[in-house]
């Protein structure tokens, strides 16, 4: 039976220049053998669909709002299920539904990822089937690019759509497609288990790595390389927790890093050239001639982060529990360079942000703000809500502080001797973004993030890295914090600390990490990752891959609570019309 989203391909274009294109549903691939200059443009094209906006479904165009877009897409369902980001409120956007664990399998987001993948898919086998090995060193990288690719969008395909590895290998993963030959009629179509598609993934990668190692990129960060089919692949062997693979490949990889690897660099800049900065392994570059930057700055990765005045939604702001993890150190620079409030401070004053009940029917939390305070002698503040008088005591937690009420939960609105609730404090920049109808009109601190903007002199622009090399390290301090290897863990997260500006006595060592919170080195290494890839795409795999519950205690407009790595929610429902055409297994509910 036809499959709809795996055959159906668009078209390729090549995304160096404006160039005329072949549709890769009009060429066989004995006639792209014919035409060797057709690898190249199909090659090129696949680099295009990560950031153009297709048409799909029977559209004469891509939606007219501008929102389909595989890395937006992408970027917002991984970050926007984590416990980074804080949603204001209600939205026709669908990322709304991804946010909540509430997905829908006819929403655009959910339909246009898988049909976009297997596009991605299926340029790759045909360029795989094309590309004689061995004819020359620029042939065969192209080749691992491909291979590259066929990896990657299956990688996505399945951390996305099925359950994680840790959860079981036999597990239902995604329709994998190794080949041309998988595309026959005479091939059943099935879900190949989560174990298979990475094994196969793996393959991919060592194919990747094989075709292009020692052979010159095709261009700047944002053409694939050796190097990033190696931090993907080690990336791959984390989530197998095949520790000692990881482990090897980063140590390969560290051996010929960039120096600003250790040394830093300057944050604030970053996102305005990610392009060509040493941090950057492969991002996938926007230039202010793209179709969406021109005709919808207000549908890019940034414009949910950040208003500009002009541009930008700037309705996803960071929750209240990355802030304080950042707030710990003052000196942080990845703070400063990506958290903005619209306005300055309001002349020493504090606010005090806090979750409270809503309505019975409904599992989200609202949230309350109190404007105006000042701190009492011993730091504690002084507020009312609904007609009674609070004190938000400071109270040291593992040498951190933090504020809570006592003798009353506002969640549940519980009262009582063991009640408490947690409330955060933050400099008063009077700025308050109102919710929806159906969180109570709740009201949310504005914090910006601006990790996304500013490329080019344009607000609502970045080229989006996927690998970089702080996320190597990170890879690496993990596998060696799994492997018992504590004190080189420990000093690559403090490789990390020290570029980000934290002093001396901020370093992470045996003897403080167990005073200051942490129960395990492991625990260590994933709060750095928190704070150095937030917003990246990471953390939603990061909790659930390490058999950990997201906690979502915070305000927001989502389900207030904890999400357990078992949860069937975790895999997103697959598109409806894939379910209808090719009856393969939807996910359970």
């Amino acid at each position: 039976m036809k499959k709809i989203f795996a055959i159906a391909i668009a078209a390729l274009v090549l995304a160096s220049c404006n160039m005329d294109f072949y549709k890769s549903d009009s060429m066989t691939s004995s006639q792209l053998k014919d035409n060797p200059a057709a690898a190249v443009y199909t090659t090129d094209g696949i680099y295009s669909l990560f950031k153009d906006l297709v048409a799909y479904k029977g559209e004469s165009e891509a939606y007219p709002n501008g929102r389909n877009q595989y890395m937006r897409h992408y970027f917002q369902i991984t970050e926007l299920r984590s416990d980074n980001v804080t949603v204001s409120g209600v939205t026709s956007d669908p990322f709304i539904h991804p946010y909540d664990y509430a997905d829908v399998p006819t929403e655009e987001n959910i339909y246009y990822t898988w049909w976009m993948a297997y596009k991605m898919i299926y340029a790759a086998n045909s360029n795989i089937d094309t590309i004689e090995p061995g004819a020359s060193a620029s042939t065969d990288h192209m080749l691992g690019e491909n291979y590259f690719f066929r990896a990657i969008a299956h990688f996505h395909l399945v951390t996305l759509f099925a359950m994680p590895y840790v959860c079981g290998t036999d597990n239902p993963g995604v329709i994998l497609h190794v080949g041309m030959d998988s595309y026959s009629s005479d091939v059943e179509i099935k879900r190949a288990s989560v174990g298979e598609v990475y094994d196969a993934i793996v393959e991919d990668l060592k194919s990747a790595i094989k075709y292009m190692e020692g052979n010159t990129p095709r261009g700047n960060k944002s053409y694939v390389s050796a190097d990033a089919a190696k931090a993907l692949l080690a990336r791959v062997y984390l989530y197998m927790e095949k520790n000692q693979e990881c482990l090897d490949l980063c140590n390969d990889l560290m051996g010929h890093a960039p120096l600003a690897v250790t040394s830093g660099y300057d944050f604030a800049d970053y996102p305005t050239h990610t392009y060509d900065m040493d941090e950057t392994i492969w991002c996938v570059k926007m230039d202010v001639t793209d179709k969406l930057l021109v005709d919808h700055p207000n549908s890019s990765i940034g414009s949910m982060y950040y208003n500009s005045g002009n541009q930008g939604w700037g309705e996803h702001y960071w929750s209240d529990i990355l802030i304080d993890l950042f707030q710990r150190y003052p000196e942080d620079k990845r703070f400063a360079a990506y958290f903005k409030m619209p306005k300055p401070t309001n002349d020493g004053k504090f606010m005090i942000t806090f979750p409270i009940k809503t309505k019975e029917t409904n599992s989200n939390c609202s949230s309350e703000i109190i404007n105006g305070l000042s701190p009492k002698a011993d730091g504690s503040f002084e507020f009312t809500y609904e007609k009674k008088k609070y004190t938000a005591v400071p109270t040291i937690v593992n040498t951190y502080t933090e504020y809570y009420v006592n003798g009353i939960d506002f969640v549940t609105g519980k009262t009582g001797a063991s009640e408490k609730s947690r409330v955060f404090v933050r400099p008063d920049g009077g700025n308050v973004s109102k919710g929806g109808v159906r969180d109570n009109g709740g009201q949310y601190a504005i914090y910006y993030n601006t990790k996304f903007v500013g490329q080019d002199g344009q607000a609502m622009l970045t080229s989006p890295v996927f690998l970089r090399w702080g996320e190597v390290v990170l890879n690496r301090a993990e596998a060696e914090a799994k492997l018992g290897q504590d004190q080189k863990a420990l000093d690559d997260v403090n490789i990390i600390r020290k570029r980000a500006g934290l002093p001396n006595d901020a370093m992470m060592t045996s003897a403080n990490y167990k005073e200051r919170g942490y129960a395990s080195i492991l625990d260590v290494v994933l709060d750095e990752r928190r704070m150095e890839l937030c917003f990246e795409g990471h953390r939603y795999f990061d909790v659930f891959r390490n058999r950990k519950k997201m906690d979502r205690r915070y305000v927001g407009f989502h389900n207030y609570g904890e999400i357990d790595y078992t949860d069937k929610r975790l895999a997103l429902l697959i598109p409806l019309d894939e379910i209808n055409s090719s009856h393969i297994q939807q996910n359970p509910r």
